[in-house]
């Protein structure tokens, strides 16, 4: 009897040990199938506003060949079962890529023009395009010839920095420079999903830290109060009113998202602190901030 149950847990231990392995050598291969490498690409609805959408292209390849993928996806139909539409037309292609002094060249076809949005298509393509640490600038050209305008927009095409931003209605250029260009994160809901988006809008850049506080967090829910502000060291402490509370004293998920994104959009802001009657009621740290993200 005592040897067939010291065989019997052997067996166990095998058939534990067996189990363990095989468990774990799948976990390994759902790790190494879940590579994650997440770019932005730019949609639009069917208002016409445009979506930043966080896309997961699970490796890196080489400059040009990202560059182009980003675009076909851009122009493809493949996301309009979650109300997204292409912003550029699906005859536009990338005819070269080059990177010189942080200035990358996208050569096109003259299909760049062809969705007559001229500002759309600019602001698609300069959002996703300098969002690389070593891209400052966007330079248009098509068929290997330099441009200076989209015919149906006045905006030149020697302003296509990062401080274009997205959902941009102002078309004069002298305001693009006497001013500070933010972003204000709003929650829009289409066809049952949930995407934050944002408006560039311009500030008067010799307002205080705190005006400008107070005109952002305006643009995203008039109730805000905003009681004090100051910045330190990239660090922006921002203390509100207790209105915004819950009933549980804490804050909406969605809001405090909508306003740690948009307040990160001041120049010199990489981090943002919320307080509420002298406590820090951020929930998630600015760099795990993940939104827009849809799985293809």
């Amino acid at each position: 009897m005592k040897k067939r149950v010291a065989v019997m847990s052997f067996l166990v231990i095998c058939l534990t040990f067996v189990s363990y392995v095989y468990l774990n050598k799948d976990d390994k291969k759902s790790e190494e199938k879940e590579d994650i490498y997440l770019k932005t690409v730019v949609f639009k609805d069917e208002d016409n506003e445009l979506i930043p959408v966080s896309i997961n292209f699970h490796s890196q390849v080489e400059l040009e060949q990202e560059v182009r993928n980003r675009i076909n996806l851009m122009k493809s139909d493949e996301l309009k079962r979650y109300g997204l539409y292409p912003v550029l037309s699906k005859d536009l292609e990338v005819l070269s890529v080059g990177l010189e002094n942080k200035v990358l060249t996208l050569n096109l076809n003259d299909q760049i023009v062809a969705n007559k949005d001229d500002m759309s298509i600019l602001e698609a393509l300069t959002f996703t395009m300098t969002d690389y640490d070593n891209i400052d600038r966007l330079k248009i050209q098509i068929n290997g010839k330099d441009i200076s305008h989209l015919p149906n927009s006045t905006i030149p095409v020697s302003s296509l920095t990062k401080n274009l931003g997205l959902n941009n209605f102002v078309e004069t250029s002298s305001i693009l420079h006497e001013t500070i260009p933010v972003m204000v994160y709003n929650e829009k809901v289409i066809h049952q999903y949930s995407y934050y988006i944002p408006t560039t809008i311009r500030i008067d850049e010799n307002d205080s830290v705190n005006e400008q506080v107070k005109t952002i967090l305006s643009q995203i829910q008039g109730k805000i109060q905003v009681v004090d502000t100051s910045l330190k060291n990239g660090v922006l402490t921002v203390k509100l009113g207790s209105n915004i509370l819950l009933d549980n004293e804490k804050i909406d998920q969605t809001l405090e998202d909508l306003i740690v994104l948009s307040l990160s959009s001041l120049k010199g802001v990489k981090d943002v602190k919320i307080k509420i009657n002298n406590e820090d009621v951020r929930t998630k740290k600015t760099s795990i901030i993940e939104y827009n993200f849809i799985k293809i």
